[in-house]
């Protein structure tokens, strides 16, 4: 299977695409991550973030044999406002108390770059989560865990922080970061050499 060069260095985006088969090649993009001000189309404002990831790395020299780019970026989002990552245990104390009791969305942008067709595939993808309501207790434990750093929102589904989900609508990998699925389907739509074999209709 052909490599793919990931522009993130996100851990959790690099586990997901091996539970696919893939073996990214991670080359993360330095760049401004930041929004215009005044712009709430959270999943264009994504999947163009995830187009300047794949550009800011489509050129380095080191990367000039391979043919496919991918791109991604992730918002938690509540109503109009983006819930980031927090600088500290203050700030992740600050995100936890005003995302509990409530829902939020996870917006994700997704950027596949075909470098034989120098063509851009733009995606997105968004599920809505329900936070439970925290006792100070609670929020307390959760900050020593230390699963809020380097995370949007202050908190991870897939670690200590799935207790406090009351509900998810949408796909599951996404709140962690990369939804399998919709990855999948910009890969076969440009036809990316997956290793699947068609078998017919499969009738009898």
């Amino acid at each position: 299977m052909e490599p793919i060069v990931l522009a993130s260095a996100s851990p959790r985006r690099r586990e997901l695409l091996r539970r696919m088969g893939l073996e990214p090649v991670v080359c993360a993009a330095d760049i401004d991550e930041s929004f215009p001000a005044g712009s709430y189309d959270f999943p264009g404002l994504c999947a163009g973030l995830a187009q300047r990831k794949v550009a800011a790395v489509l050129e380095r020299r080191e990367l000039r044999t391979y043919n496919w780019f991918l791109g991604a970026d992730t918002v938690v989002a509540l109503g109009r406002k983006v819930i980031g990552k927090p600088r500290n245990r203050e700030q992740a104390r600050e995100f936890l108390a005003r995302l509990q009791g409530v829902s939020h969305r996870v917006v994700t942008g997704l950027c596949l770059y075909d470098r034989g067709r120098e063509s851009f595939r733009l995606a997105s993808e968004v599920s809505v989560v329900r936070f439970a309501r925290m006792s100070d207790a609670e929020i307390q434990w959760y900050l020593d865990t230390g699963e809020w750093r380097t995370v949007a929102g202050a908190y991870r589904i897939q670690g200590k922080g799935a207790r406090f989900i009351e509900s998810i609508k949408g796909n599951y990998t996404n709140v962690m970061g990369l939804p399998i699925r919709l990855v999948y389907e910009i890969l076969r739509e440009t036809n990316y050499p997956l290793g699947i074999k068609s078998s017919g209709s499969g009738r009898l």
